[in-house]
């Protein structure tokens, strides 16, 4: 199993926790963490040549915890980008 950096879970619990304030996503009520490790997780084994945001975007709609995901890949991106920022 590949590494997952520290930076890789910062960057995705900034994307969840966004997409979780603005209602861009429906997660089951207590199970955040685990959806912020089984994406870092299927990010890091995608490995550097994967696009992030689509991967991103296919790892948060596999994730059994997630019920909805509303955000499209532009939303995704502009929280990425945030990655950070104070």
């Amino acid at each position: 199993m590949a590494q997952i950096s520290a930076l890789l879970i910062r960057t995705v619990t900034q994307v969840v926790t966004g997409l979780l304030q603005s209602g861009e996503i429906e997660i089951e009520q207590g199970r955040e963490e685990e959806v912020i490790q089984f994406c870092a997780g299927e990010l890091a084994q995608a490995g550097m040549g994967a696009q992030l945001i689509d991967s991103l975007s296919k790892a948060l709609l596999s994730c059994e915890h997630v019920g909805e995901l509303y955000a499209d890949n532009e939303r995704i991106k502009a929280l990425i980008t945030g990655v950070g920022e104070p």
